[in-house]
């Protein structure tokens, strides 16, 4: 005698796919609020390691702890790679200024070639896209989770949710992308871009920090 097995019906299986689609969709949802969290706290952690290192590198410079850097080569104009000779702050000029200076930095965490230091990878971008940048005002390429190392050129303006004091600003609109000047006592901003807009941020963590190259 045959023994009659019994299976799911049509009905049942359409019922089980229905509700391992909702469950699936509420898990990639659920997966890429917690991604996005990551990679804010990763971007916002390095942001803050950028603000002490510069602090720390500073605190050195301007104090005559030592007048070389120890850690930053000042930018050769051509590019990382070729970023060799450490930043001397008595010997300002054409090679050694503010400009060069804050493309060292840039140099010292970048991503791609000729980087130097601490890999400092965009966690919303390529695997090869350095997060710190230099001196971009264009919104479109103020990436998301990008850390702008900016001059200051604006008096008493209000910038990254810090206001700027007048003495803060001695930079000149010239003075943005001429490594030939020499900047003297100017200040630099270094800002977090949180969203997609190019817009940085002005509160907590986020807010922006003013610098001084003495």
């Amino acid at each position: 005698m045959k023994t009659l097995q019994k299976g799911f019906s049509l009905v049942e299986l359409l019922v089980v796919v229905a509700i391992i689609g909702v469950l699936a969709g509420v898990g990639i949802v659920g997966y890429q609020g917690y991604t996005d969290a990551a990679k804010e706290r990763v971007a916002v952690a390095n942001y803050n390691s950028v603000k002490r290192f510069v602090d720390t590198e500073l605190v050195l410079l301007n104090n005559n702890i030592q007048t070389t850097s120890a850690s930053i080569r000042t930018f050769a104009g051509n590019s990382c790679a070729t970023t060799v000779t450490p930043f001397n702050n008595g010997d300002k000029g054409a090679v050694h200024n503010l400009g060069t200076f804050l493309q060292g930095i840039v140099c010292y965490f970048s991503a791609g070639a000729g980087g130097y230091g601490s890999s400092f990878k965009n966690p919303y971008r390529g695997a090869t896209d350095s997060q710190v940048i230099y001196n971009e005002n264009v919104a479109a390429n103020r990436f998301q989770g990008s850390i702008n190392i900016g001059l200051i050129t604006a008096l008493g303006a209000d910038r990254a949710g810090v206001t700027i004091p007048a003495a803060d600003a001695a930079n000149s609109a010239n003075d943005q992308d001429d490594l030939a000047d020499s900047i003297i006592n100017s200040s630099f901003i270094i800002e977090y871009i949180p969203g997609t807009d190019g817009a940085a941020g002005t509160e907590g963590e986020q807010q922006g920090q003013v610098f001084t190259l003495n």
